[in-house]
């Protein structure tokens, strides 16, 4: 199946039906054509500059892939930063590291701008860390085929920024262009709290008037709406007993009847808006209770005693705030009704906002899809927003309009089976330079 799927990459470049450079340019209208579907002759040497500086991405991202960087792997994570930052400084933006506080266990943050001409500020975003790391995830190449951590997640997706901007500076195309590219440290797993280990996103947002984010993508999907994401904690305290006494006036159904009872009535009566899901992560009941700092339960017990204790933790994803409003409050509302001799509490916490779907998101991905047009490949479409995770852009979707999925194609993120498609990081680049072009004259600049 991977032989397969990058056969198509290789097909699209070799006999992707190509269109002549012409002088037809993209329409700078707010709700006329989106974008010619044909390339001018400054994009096409926008693609050609993709074509010329391939291979050496490639190798950029053999190195980063090398360097083990782990969300708690601090120094690794610090060394992609620094690899990256000197690509970004040789293009002309200024870089700099923005550290976290050392009670996070966070590394921090690479924050790099450019400033030319009067357009809309764009804002590209990356990360830096992977999930695993270790024996056996360095880069391993087959052909057109490469494995390791952060391969598509996403270092692959950061090789593609630079590579999109290496391009449009060879074209003459960046020195009109105002960028700035933020590339977290700890999106596999944020900081607490968020109002610290967000705060340089945020500041960028501000000034920015649009997000590019570079997850994985694919040939013809992107992503203009991600559901959102919080955390729920269910904790149950009963009557410890015998057992001989269970289900009587005096002793009741201990906590883990009730705690049973909580989560099979969540199941009952709130499944079914689409989108709206709630899982259980994690689940004990016993006669003592503990948890470590990284999450991991521990819990003992008794066949012949009534549980005075249960715990549950679990994710709560939505596609709107109201419809995650509206699912609290009916848990919470379960979680009311106790069953005799137990007692229940429910507390929530916010992880990542939703990004809806809206119209300037709609536009944004007219403009992407006319671009791979005008290159090309094939038209894109959306993602459901169900169907992906939450990323860094849902921070500030309630901030600035964004797309998201502009990065490279792979299978196998979060596992140690992950892999790129090396085509695609040439086609993901060429996408997303002519595009970012495109948005220099025709997405509006917000005054500030």
């Amino acid at each position: 199946m991977p032989k397969l799927r990058n056969a198509i990459f290789l097909l699209f470049l070799a006999v992707g039906c190509r269109p002549a450079a012409a002088p037809t340019a993209p329409s700078p209208v707010p709700g006329g054509p989106v974008g010619a579907v044909v390339l001018s002759a400054d994009e096409a040497r926008i693609r050609d500059a993709v074509g010329a500086h391939y291979e050496s991405s490639v190798d950029l991202l053999r190195r980063s892939v090398n360097i083990p960087s782990g969300t708690g792997n601090l120094a690794g994570v610090r060394k992609v930063g620094d690899l990256f930052g000197a690509e970004l400084t040789a293009l002309g933006f200024e870089s700099r590291w923005v550290p976290m506080p050392a009670e996070m266990r966070r590394a921090g943050h690479l924050v790099a701008v450019h400033r030319g001409g009067t357009g809309p500020m764009m804002l590209l975003i990356g990360h830096l860390d992977t999930v695993y790391e270790g024996a056996g995830q360095e880069w391993v190449q087959e052909d057109t085929v490469a494995r390791g951590a952060g391969t598509s997640d996403m270092k692959g997706g950061n090789v593609t920024i630079i590579l999109a901007l290496r391009a449009l500076a060879d074209a003459g195309r960046l020195k009109d262009m105002n960028v700035t590219v933020i590339m977290t440290g700890d999106e596999e797993s944020a900081g607490s709290p968020l109002a610290v280990s967000r705060a340089a996103l945020y500041d960028a947002a501000r000034e920015s008037d649009v997000a590019l984010a570079f997850e994985g993508g694919s040939a013809t999907r992107v992503a203009i709406g991600r559901r959102g994401s919080s955390s729920w904690q269910l904790d149950v305290k009963g009557r410890q007993a015998h057992s001989s006494g269970v289900f009587s006036p005096g002793v009741g159904y201990g906590a883990a009847y009730e705690g049973a009872r909580i989560l099979d009535e969540f199941r009952r009566t709130i499944v079914g808006p689409r989108g709206l899901t709630f899982n259980i992560g994690v689940m004990g009941s016993g006669t003592t209770l503990e948890v470590d700092t990284a999450g991991a339960m521990t819990v003992a017990g008794k066949s012949n005693i009534v549980a005075p204790v249960f715990r549950a933790t679990g994710d709560l994803r939505f596609m709107t705030d109201g419809q995650k409003d509206s699912a609290r409050a009916r848990m919470r509302a379960i979680v009311a009704q106790s069953l005799n001799g137990a007692e229940a509490t429910i507390s929530f916490t916010d992880r990542y906002p939703a990004m809806p779907v809206i119209p300037e998101g709609e536009r944004l991905l007219s403009m992407y899809s006319a671009a791979s047009q005008a290159l090309g490949y094939p038209p894109v479409g959306t993602s459901a927003p169900e169907s992906r995770g939450a990323g860094d852009i849902s921070f500030i979707a309630p901030m600035i309009p964004g797309i998201d999925g502009l990065g490279v194609d792979g299978r196998g993120a979060h596992s140690p089976s992950e892999l790129v498609y090396l085509p695609s990081l040439r086609m993901s680049a060429e996408r997303a330079a002519v595009f970012m072009s495109r948005l220099v004259d025709a997405w509006p600049r917000k005054e500030r």
